[in-house]
């Protein structure tokens, strides 16, 4: 196998693994803001529309790096 191969294949293992990374740091970013601002209230709502919008976010960023072109 040529080294432009190899450094294809490489280059797109990272580009999965930061798909990856950004959809699951969102909702774990804001699910955990929401958490905080449920304990410091006591609720339940906050940590749900955290984990949403975490979640809307983190596709909308996969969508503007990788999804347009």
């Amino acid at each position: 196998m040529s080294d432009k191969t190899d450094k294809d294949t490489q280059s797109g293992k990272a580009d999965v693994w930061a798909l990856i990374s950004t959809l699951i740091a969102g909702p774990a970013l804001w699910g955990g803001v929401g958490y905080l601002i449920d304990t410091a209230v006591g609720g339940r709502v906050f940590i749900i529309l955290g984990l949403l919008i975490g979640a809307v976010m983190s596709f909308y960023i996969v969508y503007v790096r990788h999804g347009r072109s």
